[in-house]
């Protein structure tokens, strides 16, 4: 079975959260909006390889400022059957006896957990789509069952290695993983992980090469041993089996796709333990902020990894370097707004095939920080993204910090920005010139408005462009110069100054119109927030305002 739905109420930071899994989810959300508390949930519940999960402790109650428990803890975990269901083992019956179907007519197991702080006991119970309780004969069984062959595996490489770490042993006196001598591969690769994790500069390659031929030794022993593998042997068997035939392994390349693979299994094993898993789990793993001590190079690698891990995989992150690896299905946003924590998905629907594409490229391989944006504000192209960036500056407000991205839709398109964000949580507001195709990117954008009045989202110039709107509200100055143009005034007489449009096309041919767009930004500064063009002004107050309305302090 796969966990396809999890709902959490009162627990630590949360108030409510309801959360769609897939078979590989990438979870994002600012400090303070339920990650960690996420996986340290799933770990009471299911974490432990024996069966028993864990107890509620006394931090995991929702408490209000004046220290006072808000209410019980609630988790309801929903389990869907993987596959066609044909041929059922002993297991899928046993679960079938929890397993009732929902309005959508597919049949889910549901499982409560819940405590109260008074005495801090969980209390389980098998749930209907309504809530009421399945009296179930072998409810313990069932139970037990599911928490032995669905356990949680929470890998947190973002944490030091423990205290009774293995002493490591320099590779100068380690030539190679010898099984015939005694040396144990889950140590040797659990040693490597350490030593990936906690070290400053480069790792040896005959390191690496090392704990290769200790994970090729692994799955060969797991294979003896249990016939199959095991969970561990069977999560990643293909990448064991990759790593067979290699030879020397290089720096770059195949070595940084081996280094990936050896962090992800070295944090494995050291979550599992000595203890074993039942031979038919299919675990659930869950990777906090895997980009943690590692390089770019290395973070893309170890996504790889985690893309083919043949197993349910969870992956919480704040790196845009990560997540520009992530196709947009995967990801769930969380906001914290409204009294609870909201979760965020790009919908089946929304983007056409060919727009998923486009965004894809625009959002992910150019700006994948940009997914952790409050507000993106949506402009033309280079000129207004250093252009607002900089005015903003002048009018005392950090864009980047309060959560405003400059994004640039002429290469991409409006409606599917607007619609991308839309689904995942994201306010925005555009920013269009006066020409013909300015207004049919306002329209775009207004057809796409779900909610709120189409001030606060669209913004339509009443000049032509940027540079007549700027040359029209002060700035003319700074194109005459930019162009090499003298204007001379006569005392007593009103200055001429040449046809705009000619000064200003001179003006770009001489530099460009990101450049001239920072001359104006510059001058600005030099004259103060007064200078800067009112249009401009509301479109930044409205942005600023929009990012800090879009979530709520927890």
């Amino acid at each position: 079975m796969q966990l396809s739905y999890v709902r959490i109420e009162n627990f630590r930071g949360i108030p409510s959260l309801t959360l769609h899994l897939d078979r590989l989810t990438v979870v994002i959300g600012e400090n303070n909006h339920g990650k960690t508390s996420l996986f340290d949930v799933l770990d009471r519940c299911l974490g432990g390889v024996q069966g028993d999960g864990r107890a509620w402790e006394y931090r995991d109650f929702r408490r209000d400022p004046a220290g006072n428990v808000v209410g019980p803890i609630r988790v309801v975990l929903y389990f869907e059957r993987e596959g066609d269901g044909k041929g059922p083992s002993m297991a899928d019956r046993l679960f079938a006896t929890a397993m009732t179907p929902g309005e959508d007519g597919v049949p889910r197991l549901r499982v409560e957990f819940s405590g109260d702080a008074a005495s801090g006991a969980m209390e389980v119970r098998f749930i209907d789509a309504e809530g009421d309780t399945l009296e179930l004969p072998a409810g313990e069984t069932v139970l037990r069952r599911l928490r032995q062959l669905h356990p949680v595996c929470v890998v947190r490489l973002n944490q030091p290695p423990p205290e009774d770490t293995l002493e490591w042993v320099s590779h100068e006196d380690r030539q190679g993983f010898d099984p015939g001598g005694g040396d144990d591969p889950e140590e040797a690769i659990t040693q490597l992980y350490h030593r990936l994790t906690g070290t400053r500069g480069t790792v040896p390659t005959d390191e690496v090469r090392r704990g290769l031929q200790a994970a090729r030794q692994l799955r060969t022993s797991l294979v003896g041993k249990e016939g199959t593998g095991g969970p561990v042997g069977r999560v990643l068997e293909h990448f064991i089996e990759d790593a067979a035939g290699a030879g020397p392994t290089p720096v770059t390349g195949a070595g940084s796709h081996n280094v990936g693979l050896l962090m992800v299994l070295g944090a494995l094993l050291e979550v599992r333990g000595r203890a074993r898993m039942d031979e038919d789990a299919t675990p659930l793993i869950a990777i906090e902020e895997p980009e943690v001590h590692l390089h770019p190079m290395l973070l893309s690698s170890t996504w790889e990894v985690i893309q083919g891990l043949q197993s349910q995989t969870l992956v919480t992150t704040n790196s845009g370097e990560f997540l520009s690896q992530v196709p947009l299905r995967h990801l769930r946003r969380l906001v914290r707004r409204n009294g609870r924590i909201e979760s965020f998905q790009l919908g089946e629907k929304t983007l056409t095939p060919d727009a998923l594409r486009r965004v894809g490229y625009h959002v992910r391989a150019r700006r994948g920080g940009t997914l952790f944006a409050r507000c993106w504000l949506l402009v033309e192209g280079e000129t207004e993204y250093w252009l607002l960036n900089e005015l903003a500056r002048g009018l005392g407000y950090d864009l980047e910090s309060e959560g405003v991205r400059c994004m640039e839709f002429a290469q991409c398109g409006v409606a599917p920005l607007v619609q991308l964000a839309n689904d995942l949580g994201i306010e925005w507001h555009l920013l269009s010139d006066g020409d013909d195709s300015g207004v049919a990117f306002a329209a775009d954008a207004a057809r796409q408005l779900r909610k709120g009045r189409k001030r606060d989202h669209v913004t339509h110039l009443e000049r032509r462009d940027m540079e007549m709107l700027l040359w029209h509200q002060g700035f003319a100055d700074v194109y005459l110069r930019a162009a090499g143009i003298e204007v001379q005034q006569e005392a007593g007489k009103e200055v001429s100054l040449p046809a705009p449009r000619k000064v200003i096309s001179r003006a770009i041919r001489a530099h460009s119109k990101p450049f001239l767009a920072l001359m104006v930004a510059e001058e600005s500064a030099r004259r103060g927030p007064d200078s800067v063009p009112s249009a401009l002004r509301t479109v930044i107050e409205t942005a600023v305002r929009l990012a800090r309305e879009a979530v709520e302090n927890g």
